[in-house]
């Protein structure tokens, strides 16, 4: 499942994509800094076995993943304030 998360200048929901992939128990498959802006380009998340992707680009953020996982991802983003654009 892929999902529009929002414009690359939505910097709170950004945060919010952050706070539901760790609620969600995914973390950085990379050694990168977790911080808003994200960083242009492709961020991989690994939640178990599952990987989830993040890709930021000149105009937006997007979510990419196994289905159950990404709903709840985006399911923690409602309750985290934010959400999908």
């Amino acid at each position: 499942m892929r999902v529009d998360v929002c414009p690359r200048e939505d910097y709170a929901t950004q945060a919010a994509l952050l706070e539901a992939l760790a609620a969600a128990g995914a973390h950085p498959d990379d050694d990168f800094e977790l911080e808003v802006p994200l960083p242009t380009g492709l961020l991989r998340f690994r939640a178990g076995t599952d990987i989830l992707t993040v890709l930021a680009d000149a105009w937006a953020v997007d979510l990419e993943g196994p289905d159950g996982l990404v709903r709840r991802v985006l399911e923690s983003m409602t309750g985290a304030g934010g959400g999908p654009a």
